[in-house]
């Protein structure tokens, strides 16, 4: 699979060869792998601009599509590295941009119902996209707080542009935790440069190496502590234990394309962060054989994550807020590939971050388009009887709640499974079982979705229609879904072949 892609890739690139040189006479060499990100900041720029009389929402169309042309038609091999180092394109960089390029597109479609003909909505948009991309090709921590904050920043203000009323208060909250994971991130490279003197993962990796070696030398104290630092500082961010307490509300109170945006593309910047600080900065970090000392670490984090992120959605009647609750969920099972800390492991939680950003983007769109249309929240009574009303809507949001259920025909399901071997082959066979069991669990309030689409009888028997658009979106959402469990191996080879270059293989 991988081997076609790339001959289609080389033939595209062949036919956008005079594309590639008009920009290489215009643009400097050392921009050239930072160019989709430039592009985006430029295109935000412009539609802050054109947004006071006009619509932009196309202009940031073709920013997005335009980028998505840099990253194909330029080699990463020949085109890898720019402003000195600091960001680095690669397989596993590219991965994750991609998968920030097509929620993007699908959040632009979803903001065609609401906050899409305003500049400053668009300009805050494409400007966080444009940090995201830094911060998945930062190899450098001080790189990677800046691009960090580039990416959350705006995400604050749009948190808060919503139409709800306890938009302000959600998004205070998340303001005030996004406050907190900057102090101890900041802390955390404070003391990686205070004992190793340096910045880069790199060069910290080769330190480290040296530090963990029986009996521990001091270092080795400083440096673990900015390990915790990091993975609660990270946890915040992408809510995950202990820093999931803003996610429920500011899910249920942002507009439904920042909501999209937070749970598919800005959390997947935040485990691509975390995932190379720790398996390139710290992998080393280990006492004699075996697994590193952050795995157990990241192992608790996991399990509790999962046990929350389930318990606390069984309990909730408002559809946003028990897919919040879900999004926390699924982050606890993408780290139990994280805590294996092999090459499976981080290719098995790349493969959960890439469908995991179609399940919950399409459905926090869908949801978003319904209650726009009721004028709403959703709640589970709202979708009593769905399948007479809707029965297209119906059936792709059924889709999507088996899809993140792990059920068989959808991609949910290799993901989850390819998780669970990866913690079984590194002998945690309990921690796969703990997963197991949280994923039954999680049928609870998967399946009520279900049972009230299609078992309970509608309130309302009018018809149910929204618009076209995001519902575009949401049909691509769930098309990708179900052909990834027909053809995984488009999308988990690459995962394979970006693992192996992250860890060196």
């Amino acid at each position: 699979m991988i081997q076609l892609f790339s001959s289609i890739l080389d033939s595209l690139r062949l036919l956008l060869t005079p594309l590639r040189d008009l920009i290489l006479a215009v643009v400097p060499m050392e921009w050239i792998a930072s160019l989709p990100a430039i592009t985006l900041v430029v295109f935000s720029l412009i539609a802050v601009v054109v947004g006071l009389r006009f619509n932009p929402l196309g202009l940031s169309f073709i920013g997005v599509i335009l980028a998505t042309l840099e990253m194909l038609i330029f080699d990463p091999s020949v085109y890898g590295t720019s402003f000195g180092g600091l960001f680095v394109r690669g397989a596993f960089a590219d991965f994750f941009i991609y998968i920030i390029l097509m929620v993007a597109v699908l959040v632009l479609m979803s903001a065609t119902i609401y906050g899409g003909s305003e500049g400053t909505y668009n300009f805050l948009l494409l400007m966080s996209f444009a940090g995201a991309i830094w911060v998945v090709m930062a190899t450098d921590l001080v790189a990677l707080f800046i691009a960090w904050e580039l990416m959350s920043t705006p995400t604050y203000v749009l948190a808060a542009l919503g139409k709800h009323k306890g938009a302000v208060d959600g998004a205070v909250k998340y303001f005030v935790m996004g406050l907190l994971s900057t102090m101890l991130m900041v802390f955390g490279i404070s003391l990686v440069y205070g004992v190793t003197g340096e910045t880069s993962l790199a060069q910290l990796a080769s330190t480290v190496g040296t530090v963990y070696v029986a009996p521990l030398g001091e270092a080795a104290f400083p440096l673990t502590l900015a390990m915790i630092l990091f993975v609660i500082a990270f946890g915040f961010k992408i809510g995950i234990f202990p820093g999931w307490m803003w996610v429920p509300d500011t899910y249920a109170t942002a507009d439904g394309s920042v909501v999209a945006y937070l749970a598919g593309a800005t959390k997947k910047t935040g485990i691509s962060a975390l995932v190379r600080i720790l398996m390139v900065g710290f992998i080393l970090a280990k006492v004699g054989e075996g697994l590193p000392v952050w795995s157990m670490m990241i192992v608790v984090v996991s399990i509790l994550t999962m046990i929350i992120g389930n318990v606390l959605a069984l309990a909730q009647r408002d559809i946003m807020r028990m897919f919040a609750y879900s999004s926390i969920a699924m982050m606890g099972y993408l780290f139990i590939g994280v805590a294996a800390a092999t090459q499976l492991g981080a290719a098995a939680a790349m493969f959960h971050a890439f469908t995991h950003a179609l399940m919950k983007t399409g459905a926090f769109i869908l949801i978003w388009a319904m209650s726009l249309k009721l004028a709403k929240s959703i709640t589970y009574d709202d979708l009593a009887g769905l399948s007479k009303r809707a029965p297209a809507i119906a059936a792709m949001l059924s889709l999507l709640m088996l899809a993140l259920a792990g059920m068989p025909l959808t991609a949910g399901f290799w993901s989850k499974l390819i998780l669970f071997q990866s913690a079984v082959e590194v002998g945690m066979w309990w921690l796969a079982f703990i997963g197991l069991l949280n994923s039954v669990f999680s049928l609870g309030y998967y399946l009520r979705v279900l049972r009230y689409c299609y078992m309970v009888e509608p309130i309302d028997s009018s018809q149910l229609r929204l618009a076209r658009v995001p519902l575009l979106a949401v049909i691509f959402c769930v098309v990708a879904v179900i052909a990834l469990f027909i053809l995984p191996g488009a999308v988990l080879d690459y995962a394979f072949e970006a693992a192996a270059a992250l860890l060196g293989l």
